[in-house]
């Protein structure tokens, strides 16, 4: 409990006044869900981020609406997000932290989400479920494969009823170290695994996706820990990504194998996505409102990234990935200390420093017309136990059992 305790000490300085403003409506809400349920017993309630509907969340929302139907499987997503339309063409759905969702919330039998923040109030959603006991019905369909040591999704911190995984190595490590119980995991596979399979269009593009760094995701005290300045621009990770774009090396071999580059920054740092400038016309800067993080993933021919988990849906297509790990240490240090994967020993790709190793590694896989070596095809192929287009029904078994 003292870890609980600490855990939340530590993320009051990211709570807001709109926040303790939400303790009203949370209030209304629970006085209407039992109005709600007298009616509607069987509500699983699902949702992403605020504005989005591109991950995990949205590909069980509609597996479950076109395979489901008998279910009442309702999204809460912002209206003013470029994927309303899309989800809205599948079934209900709810303003996300409306008094609507908060009635949802409470009524639902299922609440489902691919993000910790996927409720109403995440503050006031942490104190209900983790302090108090709250809502025993909680399904973390993640955004990705869990490789690090992630202390924020241990049980006596986030109280999860049921985490889907998505690899046999994933589901052991954490079941081993996160506190959790056998009933309390389900080795699926993850939803959006499924889409990744079908017949697509592979594009001449190459995909630069860094993940977040955490200490700039909240400009603080901990910003100027790790960069010894309060400016994103003067931060390493900063420096280092510009340079990448800027790279007269880069621009030569996008020039000369007529490839296209797309740099999309991870959903927490995109609000930094206007500092970084391209000059060449193969290069774009990409902003979450013009693309789709999966199609992306599915018609770009070669993947760049640092630690995000995206490599995992890549190795699942079984295309070449490079990883860019200039800050290894830092990362470390800062953001998730080191699970059970290695990517030197474990990676799909191969692991460079500094920026001349990945020119060179990118021109090598160029060279062999956007092929990588057998070893990281062979690491890919023996990593997931399932390799289909029925992840979202076991899933949904899963679930159905809790």
């Amino acid at each position: 409990m003292a870890k609980t305790i600490d855990n939340f000490t530590s993320r009051l300085k990211f709570i807001k006044f709109s926040d303790i403003l939400q303790i009203v409506p949370m209030l209304i809400g629970a006085i209407g869900a039992l109005f709600l349920r007298l009616k509607h017993r069987n509500i699983w309630l699902v949702c992403e981020r605020k504005s989005d509907a591109r991950d995990n969340g949205y590909w069980f929302f509609k597996y479950m609406r076109e395979q489901h139907p008998e279910i009442e499987t309702i999204y809460a997503i912002d209206e003013k997000s470029p994927d309303y339309q899309k989800v809205a063409s599948l079934g209900t759905i709810i303003q996300f932290g409306s008094l609507t969702h908060w009635i949802y919330y409470w009524a639902a039998k299922k609440n489902i989400s691919s993000q910790k923040e996927g409720k109403p109030n995440a503050a006031l959603c942490m104190l209900l479920e983790v302090f108090l006991g709250f809502r025993q019905n909680r399904v973390y369909l993640k955004h990705g494969i869990t490789k690090d040591y992630q202390q924020w999704v241990f049980k006596n911190i986030s109280r999860f009823n049921l985490i889907i995984c998505g690899a046999k190595r994933e589901y052991d490590y954490m079941l081993a170290n996160f506190g959790y119980n056998e009933k309390e995991f389900a080795l699926t596979g993850l939803s959006r695994f499924d889409n990744l399979l079908t017949p697509h269009e592979v594009k001449r593009q190459i995909l630069v996706m860094p993940t977040q760094r955490e200490w700039l995701r909240v400009i603080s005290s901990d910003t100027l820990k790790f960069e010894g300045s309060y400016e994103f621009t003067d931060s390493e990770y900063f420096k280092t990504w510009s340079s990448f774009v800027h790279s007269k090396d880069l621009s030569e071999l996008l020039d000369k194998h007529n490839i296209d580059l797309i740099f999309y920054l991870h959903a927490s740092m995109q609000k930094y996505a206007d500092r970084f400038k391209a000059d060449n016309n193969h290069i774009k800067i990409g902003y979450a409102k013009d693309y789709d993080v999966q199609q992306l993933l599915m018609e770009s021919a070669m993947l760049i990234t640092d630690y995000s988990s995206i490599y995992f849906d890549f190795a699942y297509m079984q295309k070449p990935l490079i990883y860019y790990q200039f800050d290894y240490e830092k990362y470390r240090k800062g953001q998730y200390q080191q699970g059970y994967f290695s990517y030197q020993e474990d990676g799909f790709g191969k692991v460079v420093m500094n920026e001349k190793e990945l020119m060179d590694k990118i021109g090598s896989i160029l060279v062999h017309d956007l092929k990588d070596e057998d070893l990281y095809l062979e690491r890919s192929k023996s990593f997931f136990v399932f390799h289909d287009n029925n992840n979202c029904e076991r899933i949904f078994q899963a679930i159905q059992n809790m």
